[in-house]
């Protein structure tokens, strides 16, 4: 499992991918905190630049955890670290930070799904049956058009190129994470939201059409300090489409 530290300063920040993400994803992100924070970035088994060296292609949920406790444990300068994450990243962090209260200072969560809402159910629907198919480089146009089409063209190809990249195992570990997800119905089914002791900032995009608003109200409101921000004129990347959002969260991480 491939790691990076970027930066030399005592606190640190952790970032955690969405599915299929890789380290690449926070390029931005750590350009903009490298001086005043250690930036450390990974790849979950399955993407990237990782391998799963035995067992199933699929990760499971609380394999994903485990793994996030391990960079926590080589990055974190034996102190309290800050989780920023990202999509499906967003429920990997908040289920560490509910089981690792003690862990976490301070948790920023972009584009947090509390539940599976239609869109996501029909995205997977329609990719599982591409995949079935044989028509594989379908996929990655199909999750643009969905989910990422305020995303500048750059990322646009990068995704596209990443999918049609990706080996036989990487694609079946993203077949599996796609079943847990039409499966997880309440993400408190798995999380115990009021145990997070980190003050946390929800951000949401205004036009993210895989995310039920009113879903995440509800479970933001279940954590006990806790923000909720909307970004205007985004959709599900944000950072990616609206860099100035790294702003909002440098104020909120120097409270």
């Amino acid at each position: 499992m491939p790691y990076r530290i970027y930066g030399s300063a005592k606190k640190t920040i952790i970032c955690v991918s969405g599915a299929k993400q890789t380290m690449a994803a926070w390029r931005s992100f750590i350009t903009h905190f490298i001086s005043d924070y250690s930036v450390a970035v990974f790849d979950l088994p399955g993407q990237g630049r990782s391998s799963i060296l035995s067992g199933p292609h699929g990760v499971t949920f609380d394999e994903q955890i485990e793994v996030l406790d391990k960079i926590v444990n080589k990055t974190n300068n034996n102190m309290p670290v800050h989780l920023a994450a990202a999509s499906w990243g967003t429920i990997i962090s908040a289920a560490y930070a509910a089981r690792h209260p003690d862990s976490v200072d301070k948790m920023i969560l972009g584009s947090f799904g509390a539940k599976p809402n239609q869109n996501v159910l029909d995205l997977i629907k329609e990719g599982q049956k591409l995949f079935n198919n044989n028509q594989r480089s379908k996929v990655a146009p199909l999750m643009i058009k969905m989910f990422g089409q305020y995303i500048p063209d750059f990322y646009k190809n990068n995704i596209i190129e990443q999918f049609r990249t990706m080996s036989w195992e990487q694609c079946m570990s993203f077949y599996e994470h796609c079943e847990f997800v039409k499966k997880s119905q309440d993400i408190e089914d798995y999380i115990d939201l009021k145990n997070i002791k980190a003050p946390t900032l929800i951000v949401s995009g205004e036009y993210d059409e895989i995310l039920d608003q009113k879903d995440v109200a509800v479970a933001s409101s279940r954590i006990p300090d806790c923000e909720l921000k909307t970004v205007l004129g985004a959709g599900h990347f944000l950072h990616w489409e609206r860099e100035d959002i790294l702003h909002t969260y440098s104020e909120f991480l120097a409270r």
